[in-house]
């Protein structure tokens, strides 16, 4: 007779056994994908390391044509590399994972974004021998310029692309794992700006070659700002120089200042915009000297040109200011520069020379020694511009020195041709504040102003606080500038300045008077201000580019410091991109902290 237990285990389904090969099928894709998901990250890992190592090198090689070809094909393969790591099927599953698949995707994206942008953007461009450019002979190539131009061309349409790719593929950075928060930022950001650069050079780069005087001689006028006496784009532009460019040989042919340009108007010598006058008077029409006053640098060179015109004829193709740091920054590629009165100037007492020595080597008491201190910064300025065309170092050393002084500030520029214009709009060229609404960036503006008659703003420096609730207030968003001001001079250093850098005329002797002009976000309006932490009428305010505006002034004893905080509101129903502060380039840096809770 037949067991019952045995009857019954006999009828029984067979669950396990056909379980088993499901479950080791599971466990191995499992192991499968972990093991391909752990190579990919660690290839691209691998990759994206090698690819940052070859920019890096790149930077140093760069006139180096084999070098830098090597490194081209590295950076190529590199990016190939961990574009294939990224992009496959296991890798996209692992994107729905609930932990890190923001993270993967991240990653993914950006992958994806630098294997174009390397092969068919960078690596052209790296491609050409920019030691082809110069200069060679005291001259820059121009039909290189031509081919370098059509180049860019070719390839800006690609970096485009992938830029629009990018920001519709939509990474939330606030959503990444920490550690990759910041890196996703700046690849983005990086990618964003240039993208940015490559499409307003596709624009310029056909007129590239007639810019640098090909086919016939070019003429700029420049503005040389003496950052010793502040003003809002940076200095007194007390010399113009008329900057000559010849199938890309540079020269000075014509300078002005003080003595053969008239100034002290009884009117201005263009109509203001009306905003300008109102918050700093009509000085800025009257006085060459004061033609930097606003923050508007199309409005300062319709102005220098007016007041070139008017004594000295044809004021040329467009506008360019700069400062003597600027100047600096350029001769740490091209080298010293020996003045026919002796003197070497060198990056590292360039502006030294210029901003405090030249007044101990001409008081400026006389005529003949105010026309001294004029020719000084005259042949100064030539002799730095010449150096430019004849420097060994070559553009690749020269480049990355003029994109810090753009960053900071340091060079404008405005043309009167149309096709320039459009390829410049909206970008520091014209002033420290371009951007006419706040979606991109929220800009504050925090601005230096001299009312001394005077050269005491060597001895100056300045640092700014700026905070906002806009990413947590529940009614009108609130913006603060804090700015803390600091005057150096000692007072045992009072009886020995020479009367130019203070002339004691409507103030003691050391003695100083600043307006500090805040700009508010577009849109905003000014709520209140302190000096020194107590309530303060502003002596002005107006809505100037189309931004409120107040005037702030105050007066310094030597070695004291002043606190200035002014706060404006602005509906928080608007969309704000990240705070920023914009300020005058001073001699040393300004440093900006931002505080926006709830932002990050």
């Amino acid at each position: 007779m037949q067991n019952p237990d045995n009857a019954t285990a006999t009828n029984q389904p067979r669950l396990r056994p056909r379980l088993k090969p499901t479950v080791w099928t599971i466990v191995g894709l499992l192991g499968f994908c972990i093991v391909v998901m752990g190579v990919s990250a660690v290839v691209a890992k691998m990759s994206v390391d090698s690819l940052m190592s070859d920019a890096r090198a790149l930077v140093a090689d760069i006139n180096d044509a084999d070098a830098t070809a090597a490194h081209v094909d590295d950076m190529r393969s590199a990016a190939r590399n961990a574009h294939i790591a990224t992009a496959h099927p296991i890798w996209r599953a692992s994107e729905v994972l609930p932990a890190i698949g923001d993270d993967l995707r991240a990653v993914r994206l950006l992958a994806g974004a630098a294997d174009p942008l390397v092969s068919d953007v960078a690596a052209p461009l790296l491609e050409f021998d920019i030691a082809s450019i110069g200069p060679n002979d005291g001259a820059l190539n121009v039909d290189a310029v031509g081919e370098l131009g059509k180049k860019i061309e070719q390839v800006a349409p690609v970096a485009e692309q992938t830029n629009i790719r990018l920001i519709a593929e939509g990474i939330a950075v606030d959503d990444l794992l920490p550690q990759l928060r910041d890196p996703v930022k700046q690849v983005s950001e990086g990618l964003s700006t240039f993208a940015d650069a490559m499409r307003r050079l596709a624009i310029l780069s056909p007129q590239l070659p007639s810019m640098l005087g090909a086919g016939e001689p070019r003429d700029y006028l420049v503005l040389v700002q003496n950052t010793a006496e502040m003003r809002t784009l940076g200095g007194n532009p007390g010399n113009m120089l008329m900057l000559t460019l010849d199938e890309g040989r540079m020269s000075i042919t014509q300078e002005g200042n003080r003595f053969n340009i008239p100034t002290g108007l009884n009117e201005a010598i263009e109509p203001l915009n009306s905003s300008t006058e109102a918050l700093y008077t009509d000085r800025v029409g009257k006085f060459f000297q004061d033609i930097t006053m606003t923050p508007d640098f199309a409005q300062t060179a319709h102005l220098a040109r007016a007041f070139w015109s008017s004594a000295l004829g044809d004021p040329g193709h467009a506008v360019l200011a700069i400062d003597p740091i600027a100047l600096s920054y350029i001769m740490k590629a091209t080298g010293p520069v020996q003045l026919s009165t002796g003197e070497v100037l060198k990056a590292g007492n360039v502006v030294d020379e210029l901003l405090s020595n030249v007044y101990s080597r001409f008081p400026g008491e006389t005529a003949e020694s105010a026309q001294q201190q004029d020719a000084f910064f005259s042949s100064a300025a030539a002799g730095i511009f010449d150096n430019i065309t004849s420097a060994k170092a070559g553009l690749a050393v020269l480049i990355p020195q003029l994109a810090k002084a753009y960053d900071e500030g340091r060079i404008l520029y405005a043309s009167t041709d149309a096709t320039e214009a459009k390829a410049l709009q909206g970008t520091r060229f014209g002033g420290p504040l371009p951007e006419q609404n706040n979606s991109d960036r929220t800009l504050l503006g925090v601005f230096v102003n001299d009312n001394t008659e005077g050269k005491l703003d060597y001895y100056t420096s300045m640092s700014v606080d700026a905070s906002t609730d806009v990413c947590h207030a529940e009614g009108d968003a609130v913006f603060t500038a804090k700015a803390t001001y600091d005057y150096n001079l000692k007072p045992e250093q009072v009886a020995g300045l020479p009367k130019y850098v203070s002339t004691g005329t409507y103030f003691p002797k050391g003695v100083k008077s600043t307006n500090l002009v805040f700009y508010g976000p577009s849109g905003s309006t000014f709520v209140s201000a302190k000096l020194d932490g107590e309530d303060f009428v502003p002596q002005t305010g107006t809505h100037d580019l189309g931004r409120q505006a107040v005037l702030v002034n105050f007066e310094s004893d030597p070695a004291s410091t002043h606190t200035v905080e002014v706060t404006f509101s602005a509906p928080a129903d608007q969309k704000y991109g990240p705070l920023g502060v914009r300020t005058t380039p001073m001699i040393k840096k300004v440093p900006v902290n931002i505080d926006s809770p709830g932002c990050e």
